[in-house]
């Protein structure tokens, strides 16, 4: 027999009985509330009749007394607004008798409210002076009004009886059905808890020594087996647990020394990398490492630690940082191995799970000593042909001065000329020079850098008074936006402001006619504070802005006759600050050129 059958003829008997509970009750439910609506629908119609002939005659009344006080018309109005309004609540009745008696006290209402018609029309011909109007009212009218009035109030108590006898019998009905739900529930309790018990025995049991076995297989133990009890859906379920279990098996075996080849040729590909490779786990003990890093941590002792920057790197990178992949020199280490100094720049990288969390981290140390001497010897080369060529050509700037001057003799028209264009590329060449030996002393850790604390507003106000008539000659306009109640900075302010002009310089010279430059300073959290200049002119190609700030780099379309060296120089100088600095920009919808100080406390 199939689980499905199974489960339906356990489940049957239990569907029957709530079944025929469900149908019972509707039926009872039908016809309690059907009887209910009837009587109550009848008995309200004849409650209401009898209270409209009640009030009908009781006004009557009224203007029969209103005439026998001198009120002739104002009595006569009232008598004959309320008589059709009696006449039509007898009609409703005596088309409603629904209780035993009920039909005689009609009958009984009409006769009277018939004498009291005509005593009433006898007594409005009298004449209103005529004595005998007050005999007839007190001897004939006003017993005839007070038997109308019990006997119409005699329906209304009969029908409102029935009414209460009606509910009674509901509430009675309601009980009794009430008892034999319950104890019909109560049964069908009784069976479902027996059939959850033989369903239990014969499912569950073997379904939970499944679980049990699957649980012990996710742990690794894969001698399991299940016992087969039945044909139904659950013994297929352990025939192919039992499969699995033993092709997990096989596979366990077969794969076993697939992980050891893979696992020794990781290790010998490790070991043919000429530098150091660590690998470290998230308690950031090493698990794996070459034989360079071997012979490297010797060298320095065994501690890691003792690198400086290198360990806080790592502890970054186990907490989720991003990678560390420094691209400049001076990121390298200096280690003294047998006697020597050598540069190693370090390469931090995240080994992460699928949910993307650290599972370890792999440090790869590569030796940069030749290409660091070889940069040392460039930027040396630069710094001394830099001074060299400084020296000349300002005698050269003096000399085209002083004949600019006239000095020494008239020029004509065209010898002013080349020399006003001599002059302009002496200026020009001048300020490459001025800019190479700037970027040869932030290279070899000579720039003078003489910090002072200073206010972030006043910083950024005096960088707008400054350069605010060069924006305006250009037909643009410079706003100023700082946050209130800002930190001061300690920084140099010569320096500082250098990196002012040369990002509203560029500024300047990209923005559009009539176009907004904005100043910004601003908390980017709260140790840190982001200076800003934003323009609406054409931004900066996602291809280009990782490399705009490297040196002797110029974008083809911008036409800078420059070195390239003036956001280099505004890196090596924010760097050397403690901050950092980028740029945020979106084709077509201008540039951010920002950078960060760390704010004092």
């Amino acid at each position: 027999m199939t689980l499905n059958r199974r489960l339906l003829l356990g489940i049957a008997p239990v569907l029957v009985i709530f079944l025929a509970v469900g149908i019972y009750a509707i039926f009872l439910f039908s016809k309690l509330g059907g009887a209910i609506d009837v009587i109550l629908r009848e008995n309200y119609r004849s409650v209401v009749a009898s209270q409209n002939m009640k009030e009908a005659s009781e006004r009557m009344d009224s203007g029969l007394l209103f005439m026998l006080g001198g009120e002739e018309e104002r009595g006569r109005q009232l008598f004959q607004q309320h008589a059709p309004v009696f006449e039509k609540s007898s009609d409703i009745e005596s088309h409603n008798i629904t209780l035993p008696g009920e039909g005689d006290l009609e009958d009984k209402v009409r006769q009277l409210h018939e004498k009291y018609m005509n005593g009433a029309a006898k007594f409005i011909a009298l004449s209103p002076t005529d004595p005998a109007r007050r005999t007839l009212y007190f001897d004939q009218l006003l017993p005839t009004f007070t038997e109308v009035k019990d006997t119409a109030n005699r329906i209304l108590e009969i029908n409102q009886q029935n009414m209460v006898e009606a509910n009674n019998e509901a509430r009675r009905q309601s009980r009794d059905a009430s008892r034999y739900m319950i104890g019909t529930l109560f049964t069908g309790f009784v069976v479902a808890a027996g059939v959850t018990y033989v369903l239990a025995r014969s499912i569950v049991q073997p379904i939970q020594s499944l679980t049990e076995s699957a649980q012990q297989l996710g742990e690794g133990n894969l001698d399991q087996h299940v016992t087969v009890q039945s044909q139904d859906e659950v013994g297929k379920l352990a025939e192919a647990f039992n499969k699995m279990a033993a092709k997990l098996r096989a596979y366990r075996q077969s794969t076993t020394e697939k992980i050891l080849q893979a696992q020794q040729t990781t290790e010998s590909a490790l070991r043919a990398f000429p530098d150091p490779i660590l690998v470290f786990s998230p308690e950031k003990e090493i698990q794996l490492q070459n034989a360079a890093a071997d012979r490297f941590l010797k060298q320095i002792g065994g501690n890691i630690a003792s690198l400086g920057t290198l360990s806080s790197h790592i502890d970054e990178s186990l907490k989720g940082s991003v990678d560390f992949q420094p691209t400049s020199f001076d990121k390298a280490l200096l280690v003294n191995l047998d006697g020597e100094e050598k540069f190693f720049l370090p390469r931090v990288l995240a080994m992460r799970n699928e949910t993307g969390n650290p599972i370890g981290v792999v440090v790869a140390l590569q030796d940069v000593t030749r290409f660091r001497v070889a940069d040392d010897v460039k930027t040396d080369l630069i710094a001394a042909v830099s001074h060299e060529l400084k020296t000349p050509l300002t005698s050269i700037q003096l000399a085209v001065y002083l004949l600019l001057d006239e000095k020494v003799g008239s020029l004509t028209p065209k010898q002013t000329g080349l020399l006003i264009a001599a002059r302009n590329n002496s200026d020009r060449l001048l300020e490459m020079i001025e800019d190479l030996l700037d970027m040869a002393r932030f290279e070899g850790g000579a720039a003078l850098i003489e910090k002072k604390p200073v206010s972030c507003q006043q910083l950024v106000e005096d960088v707008a008074n400054r350069e605010r008539e060069l924006v305006v000659s250009r037909g643009l306009e410079l706003k100023v936006e700082t946050d209130p109640n800002l930190p001061r900075v300690e920084v140099s302010r010569s320096r500082i402001n250098q990196v002012f002009e040369n990002f509203i310089s560029n500024a300047v010279k990209y923005s559009p006619s009539g176009s907004v430059i904005t100043l910004m300073a601003r908390r980017e959290d709260v140790k840190t504070i982001r200076f800003s200049v934003k323009d609406e002119g054409p931004g900066v190609p996602k291809e280009l802005r990782r490399r705009i700030f490297d040196k002797f780099f110029r974008a083809s379309e911008s036409g800078d006759e420059g070195a390239g060296l003036g956001l280099s120089i505004a890196r090596e100088i924010v760097l050397a600050h403690g901050g950092n600095i980028g740029v945020e920009s979106e084709k077509g919808k201008g540039s951010e050129f920002f950078f960060t100080l760390p704010a004092l406390a």
